[in-house]
């Protein structure tokens, strides 16, 4: 039992979901994409000013601290 319709047309009939979820699945890909984007720039994008005295007390304090 052979038909006239090529193999790739016969999936096509059988499934036409397929197209669609395709289409679906790499546009919400592409959302996800621009969204994590946006969110590295607005979360990273951005320089804290640091002052240096007040790294340097939090992270080697006086050791006169302590005793």
């Amino acid at each position: 039992m052979s038909s006239n319709i090529p193999v790739r047309g016969l999936a096509a009939t059988r499934a036409p979901w397929r197209a669609a979820l395709r289409r679906h699945l790499a546009l919400l890909l592409l959302v996800k994409f621009a969204a994590l984007a946006l969110l590295w720039v607005l979360f990273f994008s951005h320089r804290a000013p640091v002052d240096a005295r007040a790294v340097a007390a939090r992270v080697a304090p006086q050791a006169s601290m302590h005793d």
